[in-house]
């Protein structure tokens, strides 16, 4: 996450999707998965993971990943200056409201 809204704070002047926005990106999709599956497969026996918790934040996460590969797509096929504009700025504002959703949301990840 820090990869993204570093990248995107880095370039806000003359906002771009940066490479490094996009592997960032797949990697939170990725390990953002993986640690999904090793919490479903650690949970004790009556409890529950947070399945609405994980829910938003998956959709936020391929929001993010959908708005970095549009935006990286739009800059190959036009490399002028402000081509990928919006996408940068969607993919910053949808990063951020990722990390406000995994701050402020219910901190627990099991629910009895």
């Amino acid at each position: 996450m820090a990869i993204i809204v570093g990248g995107y704070f880095a370039n806000i002047k003359a906002p771009k999707v940066s490479p490094g926005m996009l592997h960032g990106a797949y990697l939170q999709l990725i390990t953002g998965l993986a640690l999904t599956g090793l919490a479903e497969a650690m949970v004790d026996e009556g409890e529950a993971v947070n399945h609405m918790k994980i829910g938003i934040k998956l959709v936020l996460a391929l929001a993010v990943a959908v708005f970095a590969f549009l935006g990286k797509r739009r800059e190959k096929a036009s490399p002028d200056q402000g081509a990928s504009a919006g996408m940068s700025h969607a993919v910053g504002i949808a990063a951020v409201v990722a990390v406000i959703v995994a701050v402020f949301m219910d901190g627990t990840n099991v629910v009895a």
